[in-house]
């Protein structure tokens, strides 16, 4: 395993750290690993909402957290960026210069980043089942509330409505009385204009009648 490690880094794939300072080997992807995040630990975070409002990121070791996942001394992201750093190589030779790393450091073991791939694997099952079953509740929710919006407006809109039918059949009948009223006042009116205008006819003709009479025969007064 020694060989291959030094030909991995003679190739300038794999970068050994010096006795003092080795912890575990280090890969050296220069092209990769700039981009990469660090993973290696899984921080305590606060829970989070398991429905995110949109845009939210997704938190992994938030995740990882919540589910329990322990922090793992060669975590499964780190084999991940070997595996990419590797990925010029053949599946054989890749292996062969995992396995090397793997000899050279007794820290680790190939079944520590491979027990926390699958523990990070439940995880994000566990999250997933938990997403779904909350969005389905949320989606009930909100089909209740849809409906009892739906129900309360239909309510006030049939409310309103029928008030406007009582008062547009309110003004109907004022309409209709205040038309009869205006009809009988002003018939009353025109049976005293008539009546009025017969009486003034009937004493313009009798008291021309009665002055008929003096100037016929108004009796002419002597002085004693």
């Amino acid at each position: 395993m020694k060989g291959m490690l030094d030909f991995l880094e003679k190739a300038g794939l794999v970068k050994m750290d010096t006795p003092a300072e080795q912890t575990a080997p280090e890969i050296a992807i220069t092209h990769r690993e700039s981009t990469a995040t660090a993973l290696d630990n899984a921080g305590a975070f606060a829970p989070q909402q398991l429905v995110p409002a949109a845009g939210h990121p997704l938190q992994l070791d938030m995740i990882y957290a919540n589910q329990g996942v322990s922090p793992s001394l060669y975590p499964a992201e780190r084999l991940l960026r070997l595996v990419d750093g590797l990925s010029a190589m053949d599946e054989a030779t890749r292996h062969m210069a995992i396995q090397a790393m793997d000899a050279a450091d007794e820290s680790w073991t190939i079944d520590d980043p491979l027990a926390d791939a699958a523990a990070k694997v439940h995880a994000l099952t566990e999250h997933s089942m938990s997403l779904t079953v909350q969005l389905q509740q949320l989606e009930l929710e909100t089909q209740a509330q849809l409906d009892a919006i739906t129900s309360r407006q239909e309510q006030v809109v049939g409310d309103i409505r029928k008030q406007i039918a009582e008062l547009e059949g309110l003004v109907a009948r004022e309409l209709s009385r205040s038309a009869q009223e205006t009809a009988t006042q002003e018939a009353k009116l025109r049976a005293a204009q008539d009546q009025v205008a017969q009486d003034l006819a009937e004493v313009a003709r009798v008291s021309q009648r009665l002055q008929g009479l003096a100037s016929q025969f108004g009796v002419t007064k002597t002085n004693s």
